[in-house]
């Protein structure tokens, strides 16, 4: 979980405090000057609730300058340059809010336990595991991907972080989604929330045009607050906001307005926005491959008229938005949405960032419901972009690593977090205080699907395609690719077995 649970707790403590003390005044009699000291009391009272720093009960630690050293990610790991880290570790503090606030942090953690913060960047796994092999017990812990941390728990590279000393992924500022949602057996190796901004980076999220917005006359926020905001819905606004600018009687990417700039990868997030999952847990808590098939075919059908609609959808590997010209295919897609030539802009959370220096100005809401009955907005997160922390099996101190890591969570929520999501996210790139709204009810409502992340039978990668083309053949196809899929599955759950 993240900000808001801490905003919320420190307004819930500040009314039980006011509470006491007015109960106390209320027995005080009616002398004004007392009164006015008791207000005064409150307000100071109140203040010192809403800064106070929740921290866990950890033991005291001495380690004696003890190096403790992460893996991350370099240019050549997961998803590029776009996705080096850069929230783990700082040599010092340089203006940015970011870098300042890693800095603070890992000051904070060296002081409190006499060590030193350091990093290598590298490409994760394939260094996890070469170190693993040879038994160098150099690296303390790792920040990689999602889908690396599940790949590694199950051929024994990583350790059960449920078995971790003073690690409590129960806690708030670990995100319980991924701890609930890639848990295999009851056990879990890898945990991401405010020990790392890059998770919500990777959140698939939509931006919308806030003047094309205003010209068609529609209030995006108030149909996500008042529940109106379904793929129906969505579709109808995205077709009203085509344009054919060179009036030459057809849609190219160059010239006309569109009503939906993405990535393929929208195929998933409108399907995941509708609450469908492919797999689910048996009642020991081993993954199945198992959907609601009636669900699944209603839903490819209508996110796969919308991903199809080369008319109002501009998407990459269509309408000639491919890599090239010294430039990904990704930027040319940012590109025509901050020209103003698209209402909406499916991406991770990070192409926020990236139009820092847009003139466009922009607001943010959750992918659409499937329809408006569904009981909860649903976001996916990108399964190798998204990182998460975890720690070798070579770790000959797993109790300093969990006192570390767990020190590092709960530090990151007043440091990290904070610079994330108050400073630069509210103040410095989102546009309006309804986007920091929306935000909080995007990185609430994440999932995290095991088909997705294992990709058993390529049973995602084909429901995905089906959406991206726009075909209707959902029932073959999940009765080709199940026997695959629950081959591949079984694999994966005798893996975790052995590793009992």
């Amino acid at each position: 979980m993240k900000k808001q649970n801490f905003r919320i707790g420190a307004v819930l403590m500040s009314i039980l405090t006011l509470g006491a003390v007015l109960s106390a005044c209320g027995s005080a009699g009616t002398d004004t000057e007392a009164k006015t000291t008791d207000a005064a009391s409150v307000t100071e009272t109140a203040a010192e609730t809403e800064t106070t720093e929740y921290f866990p009960d950890l033991p005291e630690k001495d380690y004696n300058g003890y190096t403790f050293t992460f893996l991350t990610s370099n240019e050549s790991d997961d998803n590029g340059r776009d996705w080096v880290t850069y929230d783990i570790f700082a040599e010092a503090a340089t203006g940015d809010v970011i870098i300042d606030a890693v800095y603070e942090r890992n000051m904070w953690i060296e002081e409190k336990y006499n060590v030193k913060i350091e990093e290598y960047q590298c490409v994760t796994m394939t260094e996890t595991k070469k170190a693993v092999q040879a038994g160098v017990t150099d690296y303390d812990a790792v920040m990689t991907a999602i889908a690396n941390g599940c790949s590694m728990g199950a051929e024994n590279y990583i350790l059960d972080l449920q078995q971790v000393p003073h690690i409590d992924l129960t806690a708030s500022y670990w995100d319980q989604g991924v701890t609930e949602g890639t848990s295999i057996g009851g056990r879990t190796y890898i945990a991401t929330g405010d020990i790392t901004i890059v998770d919500n980076e990777a959140t698939w999220v939509l931006m919308f045009n806030k003047q094309m917005a205003q010209n068609l006359d529609y209030d995006f926020y108030e149909m996500v607050r008042n529940n109106e905001w379904d793929m129906e819905t969505f579709y109808k606004c995205a077709q009203s906001a085509v344009k054919d600018v060179n009036g030459d009687g057809k849609m190219t990417g160059p010239d006309d307005q569109f009503g939906f700039a993405t990535s393929d990868i929208s195929s998933s997030g409108l399907m995941y926005g509708s609450g469908v999952t492919l797999s689910a847990k048996d009642a020991d808590g081993y993954p199945i491959i198992k959907t609601d098939l009636d669900k699944l075919t209603a839903v490819v059908v209508k996110a796969g008229e919308i991903m199809a609609d080369e008319d109002t959808t501009i998407i990459t590997g269509k309408n000639g938005i491919t890599d090239g010209d010294g430039m990904m295919a990704s930027d040319k897609l940012r590109m025509v949405f901050e020209e103003g030539r698209a209402l909406f802009f499916g991406e991770v959370m990070a192409c926020v960032t990236r139009m820092r220096e847009s003139e466009t100005d922009f607001g943010l809401i959750p992918f659409p419901k499937y329809e408006t009955s569904q009981e909860n907005y649903y976001n996916m997160v990108h399964k190798t972009a998204g990182k998460g922390v975890c720690i070798p099996t070579t770790q000959p101190d797993t109790e300093m690593a969990g006192i570390i890591i767990e020190a590092m969570a709960a530090k990151s929520v007043y440091t990290v977090t904070e610079a994330y999501y108050d400073k630069a996210l509210t103040y410095k790139y989102m546009r309006d205080e309804e986007s920091a709204e929306m935000l909080d009810m995007i990185l609430a409502s994440r999932v995290y699907d095991l088909a997705y992340i294992y990709d058993w039978g390529s049973i995602h990668s084909q429901i995905h395609n089906l959406i991206y083309t726009g075909k209707d053949t959902v029932a073959s196809t999940w009765q080709k690719r199940e026997s695959a899929a629950l081959k591949a599955l079984d694999k994966t759950v005798t893996a975790y077995k052995e590793n009992e």
